[in-house]
């Protein structure tokens, strides 16, 4: 290879692929979710203020009572101070996108910390204080300007889900089925509220944000929340998700219901062993737990994802009562390590086949480090259901 040909791409890959791999991509370092164990999502919005359509977003917030977090450029916030003062008028954070809507990886590390501190000099003038977030344009992260960005104070903010509405193509009903079909409690969520994207998403806030209320979930500015620096203990869910979400596909199931604290999930199937009341084969809706949404219920202790347990049983009673697909199960019924604890939430207890206890058993025990569980002794699974008789008397 020519030489100089070989230091323009490791050059290159110092400036943008390793930050691209390491932050833009797998969030290292970088708020990219917030603590969510009551359904608290970050809605956040870049580019702005744009008067033709920050207006028409805020408008929409207010109209639901959410409030969120924007990202705004230096250069459109001293254009547009009104909407600046707006912003916290209406309780919504003001963080920095930067001076100019440039891509950090098209500008020199100087002219990166230059851009960078002139449009905190813009807000802190407009604020009468130093903002206190920021995320670069398009998410665009290099080593020098995540360096300074430390330097100054700032909380280097990225996203979990991105709602792709300045996507050619976009439309307002596709941007908030997407963010509906992405969002976890403690979502961190990225949208636009100037260009089209601010457009689109100006027409998507009247569809999301009503469902997103009636799902559980409760939009709040990042101020108020505590973003979670994402560690390589964090990666280890992300690496396990994959692999959830093909087996998911390969084997049909769904959620039982799309709430902000529902943490099962629900496929057909025969009753795989006998039991005192129901026997081997009968038609069931085999319960499987949706890992990220339980570890995240089990971030405020063991007595909260007991109760995100419990409080999703009813999903299961309505599953069994409105979903085509489970209206002719007889039985409700899965694997599980921790039997026990199931007991007080109806759940009966039966053994499995050794053979088949033993392969769940240690699928079900890696699944529980991946998402940074403690080590476990036991790694045989008990069969735990409850008829379609119990579970309708008891959580309907």
């Amino acid at each position: 290879m020519n030489p100089w040909l070989g230091a323009f791409l490791f050059a290159g890959t110092l400036h943008a692929g390793g930050p691209w791999l390491l932050h833009q991509r797998l969030g290292l370092g970088l708020a990219a979710r917030v603590r969510g164990g009551r359904g608290e999502v970050a809605l956040t919005f870049d580019d702005g203020p744009d008067p033709a359509t920050t207006p028409v977003v805020l408008e929409a917030l207010a109209e639901h009572g959410a409030r969120a977090t924007f990202f705004v450029l230096g250069e459109r916030a001293a254009r547009h101070p009104e909407l600046v003062r707006r912003l916290v008028a209406e309780g919504h954070d003001v963080a920095l996108h930067g001076h100019r809507h440039r891509h950090p990886w098209l500008r020199t590390p100087r002219g990166l910390v230059g851009d960078l501190e002139r449009g905190r000099r813009v807000l802190t003038e407009l604020l009468g204080q130093p903002p206190r977030f920021f995320r670069p344009p398009h998410g665009g992260w290099t080593w020098p300007l995540l360096a300074r960005v430390r330097a100054l104070g700032l909380v280097p903010v990225q996203w979990e889900v991105e709602a792709g509405d300045w996507l050619p193509g976009a439309t307002p009903e596709g941007v908030a089925a997407k963010v509906l079909g992405r969002v976890l409690p403690g979502s961190v969520v990225v949208m636009h509220d100037a260009g089209p994207g601010g457009r689109v998403s100006a027409a998507a806030l009247r569809r999301l944000l009503p469902e997103l209320l009636a799902r559980g979930y409760r939009p709040r500015p990042l101020s108020e929340l505590r973003p979670v620096p994402i560690g390589w203990t964090e990666l280890r869910p992300k690496l396990a998700a994959p692999v959830e979400r093909a087996f998911a596909r390969a084997y049909r199931v769904e959620p039982a219901f799309y709430g902000a604290h529902s943490v099962f999930r629900l496929a057909p199937a025969a009753l795989p062993a006998d039991t005192p009341e129901v026997p081997k084969g009968t038609p069931g809706a085999e319960i499987h737990m949706d890992s990220e949404r339980m570890r995240r219920a089990g971030e405020g202790g063991s007595l909260a994802a007991l109760r995100a347990a419990r409080a999703s049983m009813a999903d299961l009673a309505r599953a069994a009562e409105e979903n085509p697909r489970f209206r002719s199960a007889r039985v409700f019924f899965g694997t599980s390590l921790f039997w026990e604890v199931l007991a007080p939430l109806g759940f009966k207890t039966a053994p499995l086949p050794p053979g088949y206890a033993r392969r769940v058993g240690l699928w079900m025990y890696l699944l529980h480090r991946l998402y940074g569980g403690r080590r476990l002794r036991r790694v045989e699974a008990r069969l735990v259901y409850l008829s379609r008789h119990d579970l309708l008397a008891r959580y309907r």
